[in-house]
């Protein structure tokens, strides 16, 4: 079977409409991808300095932070070397003597209980309770007592040690030919020392 050259024609202009058709469908396809890879493109290049001049800020803040935290670390250093290593009561007893007798008080009592370890936030604290009890030398004198308990409250002496229990017992005059009573007081209070990590 032979084809006329019309036939030829037809099939040749069918061929080339096919082949055009499927160019240009691939065409078209490479069109979007390119089109999508443009739009890609153009957005990184638009995040890009904003990305850059974030970078730099993240930078600075991190300079601030390491800067912060250095700072932190040495005030930790400073108030670790100013924190006692260790409370002994002798040395309190002694302090405490003291300041009583500056103050024209007498101490009646003093106890200490044992001391025992206390953990806060990954440190170690040894825990020491005291109770002093005081009497004053002179009748009616409340100051002398008040005088005491500020020192240990805000002494130099006492940096590391809180004020629990403060009770001051202030007698009534006495009736005549009574024995007059002196004011007392009973103060508990606790001791930290550092102990470690």
């Amino acid at each position: 079977m032979k084809l006329s050259k019309t036939a030829f024609l037809v099939l040749g202009i069918g061929v080339f409409i096919i082949a055009f058709a499927a160019l240009y469908a691939i065409s078209y396809s490479e069109s979007g991808k390119q089109k999508r890879l443009n739009d890609s493109l153009a957005t990184a290049q638009s995040l890009l300095p904003k990305l850059v001049s974030g970078r730099g800020a993240l930078e600075s803040q991190i300079v601030q932070r390491q800067s912060a935290l250095a700072e932190a670390e040495s005030l930790l250093s400073t108030a670790k070397a100013r924190f006692p290593n260790s409370s002994e009561s002798i040395e309190y007893d002694e302090v405490l003597f003291s300041i009583a007798d500056d103050c024209d008080l007498e101490v009646i009592s003093l106890s200490v209980a044992v001391p025992q370890e206390r953990k806060v936030e990954d440190v170690t604290y040894i825990v020491t309770s005291f109770e002093v009890k005081v009497k004053g030398k002179v009748q009616g004198e409340v100051t002398n007592i008040l005088d005491f308990v500020h020192e240990i409250a805000t002494g130099e002496h006492f940096t590391s040690v809180t004020l629990e229990l403060v009770n001051i017992k202030v007698p009534e005059p006495p009736a005549e030919g009574e024995e007059p009573e002196m004011p007392s007081a009973t103060i508990n209070f606790v001791g930290y020392s550092y102990k470690g990590e």
